[in-house]
Protein backbone atom coordinates (compact mmCIF):
# COMPACT_ATOMS: atom_id res chain seq x y z
CA UNK A 1 0.00 0.00 0.00
CA UNK A 2 1.42 3.08 -0.99
CA UNK A 3 1.57 5.78 1.83
CA UNK A 4 -0.61 9.00 1.05
CA UNK A 5 -0.54 12.59 1.24
CA UNK A 6 -3.88 14.68 2.81
CA UNK A 7 -4.65 18.04 2.63
CA UNK A 8 -7.81 19.56 4.01
CA UNK A 9 -9.90 21.48 1.97
CA UNK A 10 -12.74 23.18 3.71
CA UNK A 11 -14.76 19.97 5.19
CA UNK A 12 -13.02 17.79 2.97
CA UNK A 13 -9.38 16.34 2.14
CA UNK A 14 -7.50 15.70 -1.18
CA UNK A 15 -6.01 12.56 -1.24
CA UNK A 16 -2.71 12.31 -3.10
CA UNK A 17 0.33 10.28 -2.72
CA UNK A 18 3.10 11.14 -0.81
CA UNK A 19 5.61 13.21 -3.63
CA UNK A 20 8.32 11.05 -3.75
CA UNK A 21 6.35 8.38 -4.45
CA UNK A 22 4.76 10.03 -7.79
CA UNK A 23 4.60 7.69 -10.82
CA UNK A 24 8.14 8.67 -12.92
CA UNK A 25 5.98 8.66 -15.95
CA UNK A 26 4.30 11.76 -14.59
CA UNK A 27 7.31 13.62 -13.90
CA UNK A 28 8.89 12.65 -17.30
CA UNK A 29 5.50 13.60 -19.04
CA UNK A 30 6.21 17.40 -16.90
CA UNK A 31 9.53 17.83 -18.11
CA UNK A 32 9.09 19.57 -21.28
CA UNK A 33 5.82 21.46 -20.08
CA UNK A 34 5.59 24.35 -18.99
CA UNK A 35 5.51 25.55 -15.60
CA UNK A 36 1.72 26.08 -15.62
CA UNK A 37 1.23 22.99 -17.28
CA UNK A 38 3.93 21.22 -14.69
CA UNK A 39 1.37 22.63 -11.95
CA UNK A 40 -1.81 20.95 -13.04
CA UNK A 41 -0.98 18.25 -15.56
CA UNK A 42 0.39 15.95 -12.14
CA UNK A 43 -3.23 16.39 -10.58
CA UNK A 44 -5.35 16.02 -13.76
CA UNK A 45 -3.42 12.84 -14.01
CA UNK A 46 -3.82 11.53 -10.43
CA UNK A 47 -7.31 12.44 -10.36
CA UNK A 48 -8.12 11.33 -13.82
CA UNK A 49 -10.03 8.39 -12.15
CA UNK A 50 -11.62 10.43 -9.38
CA UNK A 51 -13.54 13.71 -10.62
CA UNK A 52 -14.42 14.43 -7.11
CA UNK A 53 -10.99 15.11 -6.32
CA UNK A 54 -10.41 17.46 -9.00
CA UNK A 55 -13.18 19.56 -8.06
CA UNK A 56 -12.43 19.88 -5.03
CA UNK A 57 -8.55 20.72 -5.93
CA UNK A 58 -10.64 23.34 -8.53
CA UNK A 59 -12.17 25.16 -5.68
CA UNK A 60 -8.62 26.38 -4.18
CA UNK A 61 -7.13 29.47 -4.20
CA UNK A 62 -3.83 30.34 -6.09
CA UNK A 63 -2.71 30.79 -2.41
CA UNK A 64 -3.78 27.76 -1.29
CA UNK A 65 -2.25 25.88 -4.17
CA UNK A 66 1.22 27.11 -3.22
CA UNK A 67 0.72 26.17 0.57
CA UNK A 68 -0.29 22.60 -0.72
CA UNK A 69 2.80 22.06 -3.26
CA UNK A 70 5.07 23.51 -0.42
CA UNK A 71 3.70 21.20 2.05
CA UNK A 72 3.38 18.37 -0.27
CA UNK A 73 7.04 18.53 -1.21
CA UNK A 74 7.87 18.92 2.44
CA UNK A 75 6.35 16.00 3.50
CA UNK A 76 8.17 13.76 1.28
CA UNK A 77 11.49 15.61 1.98
CA UNK A 78 11.54 16.51 -1.91
CA UNK A 79 11.95 20.12 -3.25
CA UNK A 80 11.55 20.59 -6.72
CA UNK A 81 14.43 22.26 -8.56
CA UNK A 82 17.28 21.40 -6.19
CA UNK A 83 19.95 18.48 -6.30
CA UNK A 84 20.78 16.61 -4.07
CA UNK A 85 24.26 15.90 -5.69
CA UNK A 86 27.03 18.54 -4.46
Amino acid sequence: MTEKFYWPVGKKKLVLPKFGNLPIGIIRKLRNESELEQLFLPFEILFKDEPEQLDLFDTMTQADVLKLMTAWQKDSGVEMGESTES
